[in-house]
């Protein structure tokens, strides 16, 4: 690859050469002399596992991470704080040692001494030739207009510049281009998913968006937009209305539904539902048998909410999807549950199955048929589009705009299903989500394990809201 050094954006010329805002010359001042021993050490120790012994991104965990490792002999680095086709500053790449990658498998590494750390920033940058052969050119960016920050202009900007094209019109990651990007390396990759601030890898504030406007996402096909926005303060605009699509997740380890009297909610619009308990489950792409991931994931969370009477459970589950698919395979999705009889913790569904696993208890419902129903499964290969269900159940499902809303409703004593689980009395089943997206034949999506809290009032009627 190639390199250049690249001159500042028009609009931003003014300011070469000055930090960011946050970056105070007592850290620099703190940094130690480089020692190459000790930062080799460190990353043998920390790094190398991932990102090979040289650095090539080859390390023997590369295959099973979305997004693969960085290749540091290429020096080209997507969260930076300077002019796109630019390496980053040491303070970047101190930051994401300190902070990690969110949405990613790159962890934060705050329990390593700032010392290590700066030994680690000084051998990462011994890496590659690209430190020593183009400087780096630090953005300042424009004053922050706080409240006065213009939302409607900020919306206009998303749809002229084309961030829509491949992030969605809402920001669910489902525009026309989504499908068809790939990153400096030949590898697919997909858009961030906008309303999932957890996940974005440089920062989810509008300061944080605005860098990345300005500098770009280099290698990701994430170009700069310095020379795009006329005038340049005008990208505050548009950071504050990204920031504005994200929705909060709630992570919890347990969902604990709301308890009513009467008939369970047969609707998504049913206003009981605003009330009702709610939990974010993070999935991950589940790999193929040489440990490798297939297919770069689509649908990166689900969020869950259940209510419950004395005779049913019915969950309300939305996720992000670019497109409906209902053909052969079909979208699909399956609460799974702790069969009967089965006790202590849950290896995960990644690993499943094992020597001397039971069989799940499956909820499956599949966009083909629109229909839901429940079986028992040893092997989690098996269960999409699988049609031999042992009992049908209620669902509803609809699909706008990138997104999956679904009903399924289970009878809390499964009595049609020999060996299903049986919910509610006195004690926590475990509940996990698999979910399969059809426009990635190859991708499946799993949760980790979660207590789903359907243990009976002892006393008096069930509440109703």
């Amino acid at each position: 690859m190639t390199h250049r050094r690249t001159r500042l954006p028009r609009g931003l010329a003014w300011i070469s050469g000055l930090c960011l805002l946050g970056l105070t010359s007592a850290a620099a001042a703190e940094r130690p002399a480089p020692d190459p021993a000790a930062g080799r050490a460190a990353y043998d120790q920390y790094c190398a596992r991932c990102h090979g012994l040289t650095g090539s991104g080859d390390g023997v965990d590369a295959k099973r991470f979305y997004p693969r490792p960085r290749d540091l002999k290429l020096g080209v680095y997507k969260f930076r704080s300077t002019a796109s086709g630019t390496p980053p500053t040491d303070e970047d790449l101190f930051q994401t040692l300190a902070q990690g990658l969110p949405g990613s498998n790159m962890p934060d590494w705050q329990f390593l001494s700032e010392a290590t750390r700066w030994q680690l920033v000084h051998y990462l940058k011994s890496l590659s030739p690209v430190f020593e052969a183009t400087p780096s050119q630090p953005l300042a960016l424009p004053p922050d207009p706080g409240a006065g920050h213009d939302r409607a202009r900020g919306q206009a900007l998303y749809q002229e510049l084309g961030c829509a094209t491949c992030h969605g019109a809402q920001g669910r990651a489902n525009g026309r281009s989504a499908a068809g990007l790939v990153d400096d390396w030949g590898m697919k990759i997909r858009p961030a998913d906008l309303t999932q601030g957890w996940a974005y890898r440089g920062g989810a504030t509008p300061k944080d968006i605005l860098t990345r406007l300005m500098a770009g996402i280099d290698g990701a096909g994430m170009p700069s937009y310095a020379e795009a926005i006329t005038p340049v303060e005008d990208a505050w605009h548009l950071a504050y209305y990204v920031a504005s699509l994200q929705e909060p997740a709630r992570w919890h380890m347990g969902l604990k539904p709301a308890q009513i009297a009467g008939a369970l909610p047969s609707s998504v619009e049913d206003p009981r539902w605003r009330k009702a308990p709610m939990t974010t489950l993070r999935l991950r792409n589940v790999v193929d048998a040489t440990g490798a991931w297939v297919e770069p994931p689509t649908v990166r969370a689900v969020t869950l909410q259940a209510m419950a009477n004395r005779e049913a459970v019915v969950w309300h589950l939305i996720w992000h999807d670019p497109s409906p698919e209902s053909g052969s395979p079909p979208d699909g999705l399956a609460v799974v549950l702790q069969p009967a009889g089965t006790e202590g913790d849950n290896v995960t569904l990644h690993a499943w199955p094992y020597a001397g696993s039971p069989a799940l208890d499956v909820c499956y419902w599949n966009a083909q048929d629109q229909t839901a129903g429940e079986f028992l499964a040893k092997d989690i290969e098996t269960i999409r589009g699988r049609r031999a269900v042992q009992t049908s159940l209620l669902s509803q499902a609809t699909y706008a705009e990138g997104r999956w809303h679904l009903l399924l409703e289970r009878p809390l004593h499964a009595a049609q299903v020999s060996g299903g689980a049986l919910l509610g009395g006195q004690v926590f089943n475990a509940l996990a989500v698999m979910i399969w997206d059809a426009g990635e034949p190859g991708a499946q999506s799993v949760s980790a394990w979660i207590d789903l809290d359907l243990r009976q009032p002892s006393t008096g009627a069930a509440a109703s809201h």
